[in-house]
């Protein structure tokens, strides 16, 4: 498992929708050829509208759990197995849910998750007929607004694992470290005593997240979540990170409760998200280091640079891994697909040579398991117990849409 190493938002007052119950997987196996069988369905099952390989596998934990880590796998697994057993394959098309937003499809074709398919494929596309609603379905939660999509789900307590654009999957979500997520640290023990939204380190492929996810909210183009944190090691267990040794807390889960509003199309930019971050800490710290957010994306996103908000000009940048006092954005090398995040309150006053890391972890032999990794880092001293809010902006898009969209943000928000 890989790890991320070492907000102006008030109060949030949650309205939170009924959370939903989590899918239930059937059997997986890695299949390693291409699989013949077609469940008799005319037309692209592959489709870009309708199966993601990627998200196909962020969505499944039993498909990691199986050793199905390539596109290929994910493919296979999809047409022997996946469509007959209505799993999502898309950020933006689910065959149950297709079948329960449209009660004639419902009445005529029942359960039958092939047949809603073949429909889609057939009629409903061209009918306008959407695969998804914004909201709460099947323990997962959508937002979006004309050009992106962000989703979480209840496997990783609401951190956000899907973020599409583009006909492409941004997130890698292979564990409860990765996502785009929050996570901190205190008193300088890094991951000893690292209270991280999505889950623990011990929580690894499974389906449920030591972390709580106390309520969450999906409307329009806005998500919403409050969450109790897990800290990333087990009580007594060693790090295998850094010098800190060995777990500080002495529970699995924390007090530390957080909270975050993610508004996509901010201020009548499409292509820019709003992240705000509240972190109500219970106890003194001597020090606190906050990642609000952290992005871990797929291996591809393998060009990294840096944005100038006063010239708006990207420079080239090393894989690090390392922080520094500008922005990181995250390419792959044909500049198709780039995000990158800046905040307003970075660099902090005394640390202008930090504030934006960024990280590496190539697996040549497990494309679902490579990931890179950006963060947006506030530093505190002293903190004693209380609410801290930051925010954070992300751009989403071709590179040079994220340098656009980064200088449009910058000079909109100040």
């Amino acid at each position: 498992m890989w790890k991320k190493s070492g907000l102006g938002l008030g109060m949030v007052v949650l309205s939170f929708m009924a959370l939903g119950c989590g899918e239930m997987p059937g059997g997986a196996r890695e299949e390693t050829g291409p699989v013949t069988r077609t469940h008799a369905i005319t037309g692209d099952i592959f489709a870009s509208d309708v199966f993601n390989w990627r998200f196909y596998l962020n969505a499944h934990a039993d498909l990691l759990q199986a050793g199905i880590v390539t596109e290929q796998g994910a493919r296979n697994h999809w047409q022997s197995s996946g469509i007959s057993e209505c799993r999502r394959a898309h950020p933006l098309f689910h065959t149950r849910q297709y079948l329960d937003l449209y009660p004639d499809l419902k009445s005529a074709l029942g359960g039958d998750c092939s047949a809603a398919l073949q429909h889609y494929l057939n009629n409903g596309r061209s009918e306008g007929r959407v695969g998804v609603s914004v909201g709460a379905y099947d323990g997962r939660y959508t937002v979006k607004n004309d050009i992106i999509a962000v989703g979480g789900s209840n496997r990783v307590a609401g951190a956000v694992d899907s973020l599409y654009w583009g006909g492409r999957e941004f997130i890698s979500s292979w564990d409860h470290g990765r996502q785009l997520q929050m996570a901190l640290s205190g008193n300088g023990w890094g991951e000893c005593y690292n209270p991280t939204e999505a889950g623990g380190e011990y929580d690894g492929l499974n389906a449920t997240s030591t972390s709580q996810l106390q309520g969450a909210s999906a409307s329009g183009n806005v998500y919403r979540t409050q969450s109790k944190a897990a800290f990333w090691l087990l009580p007594g267990q060693e790090s295998g990170a850094g010098p800190c040794g060995g777990a500080r807390n002495t529970t699995a889960l924390s007090n530390y409760t957080l909270n975050k509003q993610v508004t996509v199309g901010y201020g009548g930019l499409s292509h820019v998200i709003e992240f705000l971050t509240l972190v109500t800490v219970p106890e003194t710290l001597g020090s606190m280091v906050v990642e609000a957010p952290t992005g871990y994306l797929g291996g591809e996103f393998s060009a990294f640079y840096t944005f100038n908000p006063s010239t708006c000009q990207l420079a080239p940048l090393s894989a690090g891994p390392g922080e520094q006092g500008l922005p990181v954005v995250l390419s792959t090398p044909d500049g198709a697909a780039a995000m990158g995040a800046w905040s307003p309150d970075l660099p902090q006053s005394g640390l202008s040579g930090s504030g934006y890391g960024r990280f590496a972890f190539p697996d040549s032999g497990r494309p679902a398991n490579a990931t890179h990794k950006w963060n947006v880092v506030f530093r505190r001293g002293s903190t004693p117990p209380g609410s801290y809010n930051y925010r954070a902006y992300i751009a989403v898009g071709s590179l040079e849409n994220v340098r656009v969209s980064l200088c449009q943000v910058v000079s909109l928000v100040h």
